[in-house]
C-alpha cells in the first residue's frame, strides 16, 4: 500500500461534498420554518373566528329583542326598534349601551335591515337583518336573521 493512497483514505470530505451538505441541510431547514410559520401565524385564526361568530350573535340577538317598528332613534343607547339598526357601523366592538367591549376593539361590525319577502310574508312585514363582523386575520362572518312582524 503507498503513502499516496492511505492519505486519501483518511483525508475527510472535499470542499464539493461539504458545500453540497451545507446547500441540503439550508433548503431542509428553510422548508421546515416555512411549514412552522405558516402553522404559528395561522393558530390565532380559530380564536378570532369564535369571537367573531360570538359578536354576530350578540349583536344578532340584541336587535331580533327590539320593537319590529316605532320610530327613528339617533344613537343605539336609544335604539327601540329592528330599524334603527340599519346601516350601524362599529368599529370594535360595542354593548347594547354603545360603551366599548374591552380586547375586541379589532373586529369592525356592520348591520343592514332591509325589507325581505319571507314565506309569502310582504317586505313591510318581513325584514331581513345581515351582520358582517369583520377583523384583518379571517374573512368576514356574516350573519342574516329575519324578524317579522306579529299581533
Amino acid at each position: 500500500m503507498s503513502l499516496k493512497s492511505a492519505t486519501r483514505r483518511h483525508a475527510g470530505f472535499t470542499l464539493i461534498e461539504v458545500i453540497t451538505t451545507i446547500v441540503v441541510v439550508a433548503i431542509a431547514a428553510a422548508a421546515l420554518l416555512g411549514v412552522f410559520t405558516g402553522a404559528i401565524r395561522g393558530s390565532a385564526d380559530p380564536m378570532i373566528q369564535q369571537q367573531a361568530v360570538s359578536i354576530a350573535e350578540a349583536y344578532m340577538e340584541e336587535i331580533l329583542l327590539k320593537d319590529f317598528a316605532v320610530g327613528p332613534e339617533t344613537t343605539r343607547a336609544t335604539f327601540d326598534d329592528v330599524r334603527d339598526y340599519n346601516g350601524l357601523t362599529d368599529v370594535g366592538a360595542r354593548d347594547q349601551s354603545d360603551n366599548a367591549i374591552a380586547g375586541l376593539g379589532a373586529y369592525t361590525i356592520t348591520v343592514t335591515v332591509n325589507g325581505d319577502l319571507l314565506n309569502g310574508i310582504d317586505p313591510i312585514d318581513s325584514l331581513r337583518i345581515d351582520i358582517s363582523v369583520s377583523h384583518a386575520a379571517i374573512d368576514p362572518i356574516v350573519l342574516s336573521g329575519y324578524r317579522t312582524r306579529y299581533p
